[in-house]
């Protein structure tokens, strides 16, 4: 053939496009050298290279399932397809991908046939693929930038250690996507003397903490076999809670040579986690956080404290027991469960305290608060109002209920003292009033609560002492 003609012939044999016809059973008909140079095989057009051989031979087996469900049937209904990506792997087992366009004919002998062209975009969808890579990486990036910048912004106004704690729970959890998230502080007084904080959840039946093989090193463990090979002792433990990986993040402080673990953000799994190296490095950031305010939320933990508890007992003083008397007559209003006032004056307790001196009064008021707590329950409020009175605030109990608790209150208070006050006579004067909502009237103040207890206890005292008197109030 000459001219025009052979031109756009040999045009097509050499294009970079794979150009090629298929039976509907996949057989390759015909081709150019593009195909070849695509599909990475050996031979010729000239020699007839791939003709008889199936393309089925060259595709991965996503897109063999691909071709055979959709790209065929798809064709066979429509009689042509455009832009499907299909990808094959070469005799060397690299992969390479095209995007098809193919069109349904029929030859003279009226069989189906398909002329199919494809583009090969291997760099194209490694650049995609990279680019989609560099993207998630961005928006973990961002991810990670945002948790920590509203984990400082809260801690930022935190209000005291519970704040702290709250804030990493919340920022761990939402880092890693944990089944179970917890942090604990530990306060180091002395080397033997350990009090410490949790916050969040721990599985449960989880009592054995996890710890890192060195202070200052993160535990990892991203299966069971992780597990039991860094923590063989609570092995078991975490496999019967269906716990499956796991991190401890510790916070810690260099001092010197000396690293102090201050505590621990822990966080659980119910399946094997590949843990990568943005969550790990987050919970890094946040521990580091911690260490950077941890002294400064602990001093005002303790000032918070010191303003509203008496510094001799550490009970509650008027000002805390005001605050939780008034939410407590709040809920009584709303539920309408009953709940009483006791106001106790001790009797004896100044003679005590002039005989033998404030060294022994004060252990004497230490001993009264302790035994005031013993008879109490753990919902009630015992406080040290100043001097040698004491207020206590108790709910459910209507005016029976009021007066044998405060024979209670009377009786334990006369329990003969041990040590330097020991054979010394103690008693109380006990004034309770009770308080029951009515259908027309709001809740009392916590003010007014206690002025009537008061009063109640000074009709005991005039009573002669060490005795109970006790008072409805009546709004």
């Amino acid at each position: 053939m000459t001219g025009a003609g052979a031109d756009s012939l040999d045009l097509l044999e050499h294009t970079p496009v794979a150009v090629f016809v298929l039976g509907v059973d996949g057989t390759i008909l015909a081709h150019n050298a593009g195909m070849q140079v695509w599909l990475g095989a050996e031979g010729s057009a000239s020699d007839d290279g791939l003709r008889g051989r199936n393309i089925v031979e060259w595709l991965t087996a996503a897109s063999r399932m691909l071709y055979e469900t959709q790209v065929m049937p798809r064709l066979l209904e429509t009689g042509r397809l455009r832009e499907v990506m299909l990808e094959t792997r070469d005799s060397s087992g690299e992969r390479r991908a095209a995007l098809v366009n193919a069109e349904l004919r029929h030859a003279d002998d009226g069989r189906a046939v398909a002329y199919v062209a494809a583009v090969e975009t291997t760099a194209r969808a490694a650049f995609e693929k990279e680019l989609v890579a560099a993207r998630r990486e961005t928006e973990l990036a961002h991810r990670r930038l945002m948790l920590l910048q509203d984990a400082t912004s809260a801690l930022a106004v935190a209000n005291g250690l519970g704040d702290l704690g709250e804030t990493l729970v919340s920022a761990a959890s939402r880092a890693t996507s944990a089944a179970w998230t917890s942090v604990r502080l530990v306060d180091r007084s002395d080397e033997t003397d350990i009090a410490v904080r949790e916050w969040g959840q721990a599985p449960p039946g989880v009592t054995l903490a996890a710890r890192p093989a060195s202070p200052g090193q993160q535990l990892v463990c991203r299966d069971t076999e992780q597990i039991a090979r860094a923590v063989p002792q609570d092995a078991a433990a975490l496999r019967a809670a269906g716990i499956e990986a796991l991190v401890t993040t510790p916070i810690v402080r260099a001092t010197g040579e000396r690293t102090v673990v201050l505590g621990q953000i822990r966080c659980w799994f119910r399946r094997a986690r590949s843990l990568e190296s943005d969550e790990l490095e987050t919970l890094r950031a946040l521990a580091a956080q911690a260490e950077r305010v941890v002294d400064h939320l602990r001093l005002r933990d303790q000032l918070q404290h010191h303003a509203l508890h008496d510094g001799l007992t550490g009970l509650p003083n008027r000002v805390l027991f005001a605050e939780r008397l008034q939410r407590m007559l709040h809920r009584t209003g709303l539920d309408g469960e009953p709940c009483a006032v006791l106001f106790l004056d001790l009797d004896g307790f100044k003679g005590i305290n002039d005989r033998l001196g404030h060294g022994v009064g004060d252990e004497v008021l230490r001993i009264v608060a302790a035994r005031l707590q013993r008879v109490c329950r753990a919902s009630d409020t015992v406080a040290r109002l100043g001097g040698d009175e004491f207020l206590i605030a108790a709910s459910g109990m209507d005016d029976a209920e009021t007066a044998r608790f405060a024979e209670r209150v009377r009786r334990v208070v006369r329990e003969p003292l041990d040590g330097a006050a020991a054979g010394s006579p103690l008693s109380a004067s006990v004034g309770a009033v009770h308080w029951r909502p009515g259908a027309d009237s709001g809740p009392p103040s916590a003010d007014e609560v206690i002025a009537a207890a008061d009063a109640a206890m000074y009709r005991a005292k005039r009573a002669g002492k060490d005795g109970v008197q006790v008072d409805a109030l009546v709004r």
